[in-house]
């Protein structure tokens, strides 16, 4: 019997990994979230799929029909009736394997906890210092310099006085969360010292590297299967002062690739190098989605570089549901979480809204 693909919008899952253990309770806001946007994985699902709803799968169901989704909506309490599944969380972690242990999930459907653990430690930031090395050797030349691993506060105050403007980053957050903008030597900013020495305690090291005057944040969508690494899309995004997510561009894989090498010809033999690069790194060990964040910036001469390797996710992107909402809805606009803005609702009312605006 084919196994139904089994959507679940858990976007806390970054903070599950910062947690690593297998009864984790999201903070109010991150739970609001996933609340409010639950319904959002539908647009990634193929016809037949499955999403999990908090309560009143009926109501839900109304919904998907409405939006001419052909996805069936089941609450937590359905998942043990279910036949085989293949469960695909935004991300996973022990936690998330916990959680539908908790709902009557088969074991025969979940990963190994020695799986998740080896997917953990990819999922960590460090990660990406392999990732810019192999990138590096692919091209045959360093794009960028590569990011450090500090372990202790007085290797984060000597990064903040040789690096003006750095940014340093917890191990595991995501969507701009668990980053600090160093915007001076950070001699005179207590909090930045407060918040480092916290970040190490929690998470035993941070992330840093170079600020960059960025031009153009995207992405390359990619996933892993079998050792192999597959391009599933592009993404063209933009963030907001905290380097959280703020929304992206609806247009196709043609337009998006277009846009971006007319700032930088090379990108797409760059592409090439990170999937190479993540087809030795990630891929032999790792199965499913994987976005590599980039961005583009301003060189002291004006001329237009690339950081090839922001961030490494081992999960779902909100790039993956625009690059989606493109290539399988036939969408083009601007994509946003949020509530106020006018458009097309992309998942139904709450706090957190989805919405797309359409190109006129």
């Amino acid at each position: 019997m084919e196994r139904q693909d089994v959507y679940i919008f858990n976007p806390e899952n970054d903070l599950a990994l910062a947690h690593g253990g297998e009864n984790y309770t999201a903070p109010p806001q991150a739970r609001r979230l996933r609340r409010d946007l639950q319904l959002l994985p539908a647009w990634l699902a193929r016809p037949g799929s499955a999403v999990v709803v908090d309560d009143d799968a009926q109501l839900a169901q109304q919904w998907l029909a409405g939006q001419g989704l052909q996805v069936d909506a089941v609450t937590p309490a359905g998942i043990a009736s279910l036949g085989p599944c293949r469960f695909i969380p935004w991300g996973w972690s022990r936690a998330m394997r916990r959680t539908l242990e908790k709902w009557g999930a088969s074991d025969d459907d979940l990963p190994g906890l020695a799986q998740l653990d080896a997917w953990r430690a990819l999922a960590h930031r460090r990660s990406t210092i392999s990732m810019h090395h192999a990138i590096a050797r692919e091209l045959g030349f360093t794009p960028v310099t590569a990011p450090v691993e500090l372990h202790s506060l007085d290797d984060v105050r000597h990064f903040a006085r040789e690096h003006a403007g750095c940014y340093l980053k917890m191990p595991f957050s995501g969507s701009g969360r668990g980053v600090y903008r160093v915007l001076a030597d950070g001699s005179n900013d207590p909090h930045l010292w407060q918040w480092a020495e916290g970040a190490l305690h929690r998470q035993g090291s941070l992330m840093a590297e170079q600020g960059l005057d960025r031009t153009l944040d995207c992405a390359v969508e990619l996933h892993c299967r079998e050792s192999r690494v597959a391009v599933t899309g592009l993404s063209v995004f933009s963030t907001d002062q905290h380097c959280q997510y703020a929304g992206g561009r609806v247009d196709t894989y043609q337009r998006l690739l277009a846009l971006i090498e007319e700032k930088y010809p090379s990108f797409g033999h760059v592409m090439e190098a990170v999937t190479r690069a993540a087809t030795h790194l990630i891929a032999p060990h790792y199965t499913g989605p994987l976005g590599v964040d980039m961005l583009l910036y301003r060189r002291d001469d004006g001329t237009t570089g690339i950081n090839p390797c922001v961030e490494l996710n081992l999960r779902h992107t909100m790039g993956m549901v625009t690059a989606a909402l493109a290539a399988r809805h036939g969408m083009r606009g601007t994509f946003v979480l949020n509530a106020d803005t006018p458009g097309r609702p992309l998942t139904p009312p709450g706090t957190h809204q989805a919405v797309l605006t359409p190109t006129l």
